[in-house]
Protein backbone atom coordinates (compact mmCIF):
# COMPACT_ATOMS: atom_id res chain seq x y z
CA UNK A 1 0.00 0.00 0.00
CA UNK A 2 1.23 3.53 -0.67
CA UNK A 3 2.86 5.41 2.19
CA UNK A 4 1.09 8.69 3.01
CA UNK A 5 3.31 11.64 3.97
CA UNK A 6 1.61 14.21 6.20
CA UNK A 7 2.83 17.52 7.59
CA UNK A 8 1.26 17.81 11.03
CA UNK A 9 1.09 16.37 14.54
CA UNK A 10 1.50 12.59 14.72
CA UNK A 11 -0.72 12.40 17.81
CA UNK A 12 -3.74 13.37 15.71
CA UNK A 13 -3.32 10.25 13.57
CA UNK A 14 -6.07 7.63 13.59
CA UNK A 15 -3.57 4.80 13.19
CA UNK A 16 -3.60 1.96 15.71
CA UNK A 17 0.12 2.43 16.46
CA UNK A 18 2.40 5.45 16.57
CA UNK A 19 6.18 5.36 16.55
CA UNK A 20 8.23 7.06 19.26
CA UNK A 21 11.92 7.59 18.50
CA UNK A 22 14.17 6.90 21.48
CA UNK A 23 17.79 6.54 22.55
CA UNK A 24 19.20 3.58 24.45
CA UNK A 25 20.10 5.32 27.73
CA UNK A 26 16.70 6.04 29.26
CA UNK A 27 16.24 9.72 28.41
CA UNK A 28 13.07 11.18 26.85
CA UNK A 29 13.87 14.87 27.06
CA UNK A 30 12.78 16.51 23.81
CA UNK A 31 10.51 16.31 20.79
CA UNK A 32 8.22 13.35 20.26
CA UNK A 33 9.93 11.38 23.04
CA UNK A 34 9.15 14.09 25.59
CA UNK A 35 5.56 14.23 24.35
CA UNK A 36 5.29 10.46 24.88
CA UNK A 37 6.85 10.78 28.32
CA UNK A 38 4.10 13.21 29.29
CA UNK A 39 1.26 11.26 27.69
CA UNK A 40 2.40 7.80 28.82
CA UNK A 41 4.26 8.12 32.14
CA UNK A 42 4.00 4.40 32.89
CA UNK A 43 5.61 3.66 29.53
CA UNK A 44 8.44 6.06 30.33
CA UNK A 45 9.12 4.34 33.65
CA UNK A 46 9.21 0.94 31.96
CA UNK A 47 11.47 2.30 29.21
CA UNK A 48 13.99 3.47 31.82
CA UNK A 49 13.94 0.02 33.40
CA UNK A 50 14.52 -1.67 30.04
CA UNK A 51 17.39 0.68 29.24
CA UNK A 52 18.98 -0.02 32.63
CA UNK A 53 18.70 -3.74 31.85
CA UNK A 54 20.35 -3.27 28.44
CA UNK A 55 17.22 -4.36 26.55
CA UNK A 56 16.76 -1.21 24.46
CA UNK A 57 19.24 -1.45 21.60
CA UNK A 58 19.58 -0.36 17.99
CA UNK A 59 17.56 -2.79 15.87
CA UNK A 60 15.24 -3.80 18.73
CA UNK A 61 11.69 -2.45 18.90
CA UNK A 62 9.43 -2.28 21.93
CA UNK A 63 5.64 -2.01 21.66
CA UNK A 64 3.78 -0.45 24.59
CA UNK A 65 0.04 -1.15 24.51
CA UNK A 66 -2.26 1.49 25.95
CA UNK A 67 -5.32 3.32 24.58
CA UNK A 68 -3.08 3.46 21.52
CA UNK A 69 -0.04 1.33 20.83
CA UNK A 70 3.36 3.03 20.91
CA UNK A 71 6.26 1.39 19.09
CA UNK A 72 9.50 2.62 20.62
CA UNK A 73 12.14 2.75 17.89
CA UNK A 74 15.78 3.41 18.85
CA UNK A 75 17.39 5.88 16.43
CA UNK A 76 20.31 6.84 18.69
CA UNK A 77 22.61 4.99 21.06
CA UNK A 78 22.96 8.04 23.31
CA UNK A 79 20.90 11.24 23.31
CA UNK A 80 24.08 13.31 22.93
CA UNK A 81 25.09 11.69 19.65
CA UNK A 82 23.49 11.81 16.19
CA UNK A 83 21.42 9.16 14.51
CA UNK A 84 22.85 7.11 11.67
CA UNK A 85 21.22 5.72 8.54
CA UNK A 86 22.29 2.20 9.53
CA UNK A 87 20.39 2.60 12.81
CA UNK A 88 17.22 3.37 10.87
CA UNK A 89 17.79 0.44 8.55
CA UNK A 90 18.27 -1.98 11.43
CA UNK A 91 14.99 -0.94 13.06
CA UNK A 92 13.03 -0.85 9.82
CA UNK A 93 14.25 -4.32 8.89
CA UNK A 94 13.10 -5.60 12.28
CA UNK A 95 9.71 -3.90 11.81
CA UNK A 96 9.20 -5.45 8.38
CA UNK A 97 10.02 -8.90 9.79
CA UNK A 98 7.77 -8.67 12.86
CA UNK A 99 4.81 -6.30 12.35
CA UNK A 100 2.37 -9.05 11.33
CA UNK A 101 3.24 -11.34 14.24
CA UNK A 102 2.89 -8.42 16.67
CA UNK A 103 -0.56 -7.44 15.39
CA UNK A 104 0.30 -4.01 13.99
CA UNK A 105 -2.60 -3.09 11.70
CA UNK A 106 -1.79 0.54 10.88
CA UNK A 107 1.07 2.78 11.96
CA UNK A 108 2.20 6.40 11.96
CA UNK A 109 5.93 7.15 11.88
CA UNK A 110 7.75 10.42 12.38
CA UNK A 111 10.66 11.06 10.02
CA UNK A 112 13.14 8.79 11.75
CA UNK A 113 16.29 10.52 13.00
CA UNK A 114 15.46 13.74 11.19
CA UNK A 115 14.54 15.99 14.11
CA UNK A 116 16.99 15.68 17.01
CA UNK A 117 19.03 13.02 15.18
CA UNK A 118 20.48 15.25 12.48
CA UNK A 119 19.68 13.08 9.44
CA UNK A 120 18.49 15.20 6.49
CA UNK A 121 14.70 14.76 6.14
CA UNK A 122 14.87 13.64 2.51
CA UNK A 123 17.45 10.98 3.36
CA UNK A 124 15.27 9.67 6.18
CA UNK A 125 12.17 9.64 3.97
CA UNK A 126 14.01 7.82 1.20
CA UNK A 127 15.16 5.03 3.52
CA UNK A 128 11.71 4.72 5.09
CA UNK A 129 9.96 4.48 1.72
CA UNK A 130 12.36 1.75 0.63
CA UNK A 131 11.37 -0.47 3.55
CA UNK A 132 7.72 0.48 4.05
CA UNK A 133 6.08 1.05 0.66
CA UNK A 134 5.45 -2.61 -0.12
CA UNK A 135 3.81 -3.48 3.18
CA UNK A 136 0.12 -4.43 3.32
CA UNK A 137 -0.99 -2.04 6.09
CA UNK A 138 -1.83 1.67 6.22
CA UNK A 139 1.34 3.66 6.93
CA UNK A 140 1.64 7.38 7.56
CA UNK A 141 4.89 9.34 7.82
CA UNK A 142 4.63 12.64 9.65
CA UNK A 143 6.80 15.62 8.84
CA UNK A 144 6.80 17.55 12.11
CA UNK A 145 4.88 20.83 12.02
CA UNK A 146 5.60 22.92 15.14
CA UNK A 147 2.43 24.96 14.56
CA UNK A 148 0.11 21.94 14.28
CA UNK A 149 -2.58 21.73 16.93
CA UNK A 150 -2.14 19.33 19.84
CA UNK A 151 -5.39 17.95 21.24
CA UNK A 152 -4.09 17.41 24.76
CA UNK A 153 -2.39 20.80 24.86
CA UNK A 154 -5.78 22.41 24.23
CA UNK A 155 -7.37 20.31 27.00
CA UNK A 156 -4.57 21.09 29.45
CA UNK A 157 -4.64 24.79 28.61
CA UNK A 158 -8.41 24.98 29.13
CA UNK A 159 -8.10 23.16 32.46
CA UNK A 160 -5.38 25.51 33.69
CA UNK A 161 -7.27 28.63 32.67
CA UNK A 162 -10.32 27.40 34.55
CA UNK A 163 -8.40 27.47 37.86
CA UNK A 164 -6.75 30.20 39.86
CA UNK A 165 -3.01 30.09 40.44
CA UNK A 166 -3.21 29.01 44.07
CA UNK A 167 -5.46 26.08 43.24
CA UNK A 168 -3.17 25.01 40.39
CA UNK A 169 -0.21 25.16 42.76
CA UNK A 170 -2.02 22.93 45.23
CA UNK A 171 -3.31 20.43 42.68
CA UNK A 172 0.00 20.07 40.85
CA UNK A 173 2.18 20.30 43.94
CA UNK A 174 4.46 22.96 42.47
CA UNK A 175 5.45 26.42 43.64
CA UNK A 176 3.36 29.43 42.61
CA UNK A 177 6.19 31.03 40.64
CA UNK A 178 6.35 27.99 38.36
CA UNK A 179 2.60 27.98 37.91
CA UNK A 180 2.88 31.63 36.83
CA UNK A 181 5.53 30.74 34.24
CA UNK A 182 3.37 27.98 32.75
CA UNK A 183 0.28 30.19 32.68
CA UNK A 184 2.23 32.84 30.83
CA UNK A 185 3.73 30.31 28.41
CA UNK A 186 0.46 28.62 27.39
CA UNK A 187 -0.87 31.98 26.17
CA UNK A 188 2.08 32.50 23.83
CA UNK A 189 1.18 32.18 20.13
CA UNK A 190 4.32 30.14 19.42
CA UNK A 191 3.40 27.43 21.94
CA UNK A 192 0.97 24.94 20.37
CA UNK A 193 2.11 21.60 21.78
CA UNK A 194 2.93 20.17 25.20
CA UNK A 195 6.57 19.41 24.42
CA UNK A 196 7.21 23.03 23.37
CA UNK A 197 6.82 24.19 26.97
CA UNK A 198 10.25 22.64 27.63
CA UNK A 199 11.95 25.37 25.60
CA UNK A 200 10.60 28.10 27.87
CA UNK A 201 13.21 29.30 30.32
CA UNK A 202 12.25 28.34 33.87
CA UNK A 203 9.89 25.48 32.94
CA UNK A 204 11.47 22.09 33.57
CA UNK A 205 10.26 18.65 32.62
CA UNK A 206 9.24 17.84 36.20
CA UNK A 207 7.04 20.95 36.28
CA UNK A 208 5.44 19.91 33.00
CA UNK A 209 4.86 16.38 34.30
CA UNK A 210 3.24 17.68 37.50
CA UNK A 211 0.89 20.05 35.65
CA UNK A 212 -0.06 17.48 33.05
CA UNK A 213 -0.59 14.72 35.60
CA UNK A 214 -2.85 16.98 37.66
CA UNK A 215 -4.88 17.99 34.61
CA UNK A 216 -5.47 14.38 33.63
CA UNK A 217 -6.29 13.09 37.10
CA UNK A 218 -9.64 14.85 37.10
CA UNK A 219 -12.51 14.76 34.65
CA UNK A 220 -13.24 12.41 31.75
CA UNK A 221 -9.96 13.03 29.95
CA UNK A 222 -8.04 10.89 32.49
CA UNK A 223 -4.61 9.80 31.37
CA UNK A 224 -3.81 7.64 28.39
CA UNK A 225 -1.96 5.23 30.65
CA UNK A 226 -5.16 4.49 32.58
CA UNK A 227 -6.12 2.01 29.87
CA UNK A 228 -2.68 0.47 29.60
CA UNK A 229 -2.58 -3.30 29.28
CA UNK A 230 0.55 -3.61 31.39
CA UNK A 231 4.20 -3.44 30.51
CA UNK A 232 3.85 -3.91 26.77
CA UNK A 233 5.79 -6.56 24.91
CA UNK A 234 9.49 -7.05 25.51
CA UNK A 235 11.81 -5.60 22.85
CA UNK A 236 11.51 -7.53 19.60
Amino acid sequence: MPVIVIKGNIFTSNCQTIVNTVNCVGVMGAGIALECRLRYPDMFERYVQLCDAGQIEIGKLWIYKSDRWVLNFPTKKHWKYPSKIEFLEAGLEKFVDTYRDKGVESIAFPLLGADKGGIPPQDSLSVMRRYLEDLDINIEIYQYDPSAKDDLFAVTKAWMLSKDASELSRLAGIRPQYVAKVLEAIERPDIAQLNQLARVNGIGIRTMESIFRASRSVGPEGGGDHNASGQGTLPL
